[in-house]
């Protein structure tokens, strides 16, 4: 589970770090970030699952910054963090975060049972990709590919798209998810081999492998064959 700290005072994001890293081993990843300008560069390299938001950073709203993640990460779990016991009221007024937690009420140890809850959602939910509005489960795509200023989910049974990057779903996928090209990812598990530069998918349909990914996908696809054989 990655969880992302959006707090402008650093002891105080340090110390909530350590406090994860020693109590919540399920917490795989977790960057400590000061404004919605460092979220959203981050974003360009990872998903969260979980925002840590305090609701008053310097010279910005926390509500309005975790508002701009949702809009871009619907599933993004929100806890905010206030010194202010009547700010609750204000922030479920305006939305519906996960959970509203206050500084000096030992609010690390409710974090800490906030997180185990939510992992144990994640895993339940695991095997799908929500993402939009889209839920697929994940054994059913086949390949994604990015066309123009949209990205295409092609499944066993239909083609669904939506206008985002491609950069931005694949950290929601999981390791049999391969990506090929700058346009294509595919499921290594609907791969059933390979033919020059190509994939080959049931139904006879290819997917191009370019030249800067060949090397790393031919490499992976031996790994992940291999590796089900032995299982």
């Amino acid at each position: 589970m990655t969880v992302w700290i959006l707090e402008d005072e650093t002891a105080r994001a340090q110390e909530l770090q350590e406090f994860l890293r020693l109590r919540c081993a399920f917490v795989e990843f977790c960057v400590a970030l000061r404004s919605l300008e460092e979220a959203l560069a981050q974003l360009e390299r990872q998903a969260p699952d979980v925002l840590l938001a305090d609701i008053q950073l310097e010279g910005e709203s926390g509500i309005d910054a975790a508002r701009a993640l949702l809009e871009r990460l619907p599933a993004l779990k929100v806890i905010f963090l206030t010194g202010n016991p009547g700010a609750s009221q204000d922030i479920y007024a305006v939305m519906r975060p996960y959970a509203v937690r206050f500084k000096e009420y030992g609010a690390q140890q409710y974090i800490a049972e906030d997180l185990r809850k939510i992992a144990a959602e994640l895993d339940s939910a695991a095997h799908r990709l929500r993402f939009h509005g889209l839920d697929l489960p994940l054994r059913e795509i086949t390949h994604l590919r990015h066309i123009g200023n949209e990205t295409y989910f092609y499944t066993t049974a239909q083609a669904h798209r939506l206008r985002v990057k491609l950069d931005g779903v694949t950290p929601l996928l999981d390791r049999r998810f391969l990506r090929c090209g700058k346009s294509f990812v595919v499921n290594l598990d609907h791969v059933t081999g390979m033919e020059e530069d190509d994939f080959l998918l049931a139904e006879a349909a290819r997917i191009p492998i370019s030249r800067a990914y060949k090397a790393a996908a031919v490499e992976a696809f031996h790994e992940w064959k291999g590796g089900l054989a032995r299982g």
